[in-house]
């Protein structure tokens, strides 16, 4: 019975919480960046463009690192990236509470802070949650995304309370403290799967000691290793998602930065819109499990293909009707946002753990990050600029609608050019 119990409660559970803690801090993060947008542009009497390329400029240096850090990952394991990133956060938000001009925040935020941010990012999960749960892929790391809505529905309402109370400085050093405790130590519980382990189900394996990084193994297997990830690197499903990935989050990203500003100029209360997106996040919670599930069941590309097309939905509306804050409009959009953000993350990660091997899972996660990054870093400082240039964000919202349709039919050629890889005969072990 106790061999039974150890089998049931094997390691990837705690893996799982670790995983759902450190996107619960990803999705605060990312999240109130729309807050400390409206705070930041106050403060520094700076135009919407240059306090948005602050975050954009976050995006490009995360799409920069990404690769590396996946990298980073597969060598030396997670035990020792994560609680580094929790450091690095610690230091760039604390720092980034001292600074007096816009252009230091470029360095503590875009830079320290991010390289933190990013390394406990999806990717990272997806690369370190995956390999536990090989048959359940999509549930498991749709239920630990929850954790991002999670993030949001916490700190995004609860930031706002801070910033109309005590200043962004203060938000800054709260936030920075408690994603520090959240990530650094209970990170050092983290292990790798056994050798093999991602081709069987998670829940028949038992508790194992963790094994060595890929430096530990013989030079002729680090040697095929790279072979392997070389000849991934090559092929187009990989390109085809990390094309997705870019698309889809510039459209993100261009609405959820600006979505606080955008609410304040149609009439909605700061604390109002606010907890709008806090309750989109809670929504999200249970979205995400759900997603993640349909996901295993009808595939990928279709469940995507729904949860992109309510993100299309919701920004239309919001954009089309939410002149003079009419409250069902905010309603609507709180209900499509809560059960679509998210999704391309979550779908295109778990379609690349589809795809390829858990040893080279962290590499090619880290360039899907990239193209998150790239997302990250043209979104916001694009719809600042076109809102500089037109008094508002209509066509930058406009564009934001296409582009996620855009990220659709991306995410549909990358499952058409692994099912030819498969029908070659090329398949990755």
């Amino acid at each position: 019975m106790v061999t039974a119990i150890r089998r049931r409660l094997h390691y990837g559970w705690v893996i799982f919480a670790l995983t759902f803690t450190n996107l619960t801090v990803e999705g605060g993060s990312k999240n109130v960046q729309a807050v400390f947008l409206v705070a930041l542009r106050d403060h520094f009497r700076s135009s919407v463009a240059l306090t948005a390329a602050v975050f954009s400029a976050s995006g490009l240096f995360g799409a920069f690192m990404a690769p590396f850090l996946g990298i980073f990952l597969d060598r030396f394991g997670p035990r020792v990236l994560f609680p580094i990133a929790g450091c690095l956060i610690l230091v760039g938000w604390l720092a980034s509470s001292f600074a007096s001009d816009l252009w230091q925040l470029f360095i503590f935020y875009s830079v320290i802070a991010t390289l933190g941010q990013v390394g406990i990012s999806s990717f990272s999960a997806t690369a370190t949650l995956a390999p536990w749960f090989p048959r359940a892929k999509g549930a498991m790391l749709g239920t630990a995304d929850a954790g991002n809505p999670t993030g949001q529905a916490i700190v995004v309402p609860l930031a706002q309370l801070i910033v109309s109370a005590w200043g962004w400085q203060w938000a800054y050093r709260v936030f920075g403290v408690a994603f520090f405790l959240l990530v650094a130590i209970p990170n050092l519980l983290q292990k790798r799967p056994p050798a093999g382990h991602g081709e069987t189900d998670a829940d028949a394996a038992e508790p194992v000691e963790e094994v060595g990084t890929v430096a530990d193994a013989g030079a002729g297997e680090e040697v095929q290793t790279r072979s392997q990830i070389s000849e991934t690197m090559r092929e187009p499903a990989v390109w085809c998602l990390c094309a997705a990935r870019a698309v889809g989050a510039i459209g993100n990203q261009m609405t959820l930065v600006h979505m606080l500003a955008f609410l304040f100029l149609t009439g909605y209360g700061e604390l109002q819109a606010a907890f709008a997106i806090g309750i989109a996040g809670l929504m999200g919670i249970g979205a995400r499990p759900a997603i993640g599930l349909l996901s295993d069941i009808f595939g990928r590309e279709v469940i995507y293909t729904l949860g992109m097309s309510l993100t299309v939905a919701g920004v239309l509306i919001v954009l089309f009707f939410s002149s003079g804050g009419v409250w069902w409009v905010l309603v609507t959009f709180v209900a499509l946002s809560g059960l679509s953000e998210g999704v391309g993350g979550l779908l295109l990660g778990a379609k690349a753990a589809d795809i390829y091997p858990p040893r080279m899972l962290g590499t090619v996660m880290g360039v899907l990050e990239a193209g998150r990054g790239i997302g990250i870093g043209t979104g916001p400082v694009l719809a600042g600029l076109l809102f500089d240039l037109q008094g508002d964000y209509f066509t930058a919202f406009l564009i934001s609608a296409g582009l996620t349709v855009v990220s659709i039919f991306l995410m549909w050629c990358a499952g058409f050019a692994n099912r030819r890889r498969v029908r070659a005969g090329r398949v990755l072990v």
